[in-house]
């Protein structure tokens, strides 16, 4: 489908900007003294239920914009393009272009469209942490917490979007 984005549609996509950007700020502690945060978890359940134009610009804007607020500024252009081919990624693959694209997705088509994405997360980030440190042995070094943050967000997603996608078909 064909179409441009409508006022209804920037009203949408700046509001799960800003829902990026809170979930972001939620960190869940691991046993391993790891810290893992659920923006990754609501970009993908955006993805799911919204599609990948949704996802894309809510990635990008809303990690962006979190990194800007909280001081991690020589990150903020690579969240911008990582975190928004990341929603366009599993937007795409799991519901289509639009919020009105294709039908039911199934739980292995989300967990596909989900791993697919972290798996351009990880590699996306192990590029910006290499490149903003200058030390690969920093970036390596960040895998672990990536592979877990990315692994937090698959669960919640696909306990969450089914249940969010049925409300959000019914209005």
């Amino acid at each position: 489908m064909n179409r441009g984005l409508t006022v209804r549609d920037i009203i949408f996509i700046g509001l799960l900007s800003a829902m990026c950007v809170l979930a972001t700020t939620i960190k869940v502690p691991f046993g391993t003294g790891a810290m893992v945060h659920l923006g990754t978890a609501m970009l993908y359940t955006i993805g799911i239920v919204f599609g990948g134009v949704y996802a894309g610009f809510a990635g990008a804007i809303g990690s962006a914009f979190f990194d800007l607020l909280m001081g991690f500024s020589p990150y903020t252009i690579w969240s911008f393009f990582i975190k928004g081919i990341a929603g366009l990624i599993v937007g795409y693959l799991a519901k289509g272009r639009w919020p009105e694209s294709g039908g039911r997705t199934g739980w292995l088509r989300m967990l596909l469209a989900c791993l697919a994405a972290a798996l351009w997360t990880l590699a996306g980030y192990f590029a910006a942490w290499w490149s903003v440190t200058g030390s690969q042995a920093v970036a390596i070094a960040n895998i672990p917490s990536s592979l877990l943050t990315s692994g937090a967000g698959i669960v919640v997603a696909l306990l969450l979007a089914p249940r969010i996608r049925g409300y959000v078909e019914r209005r």
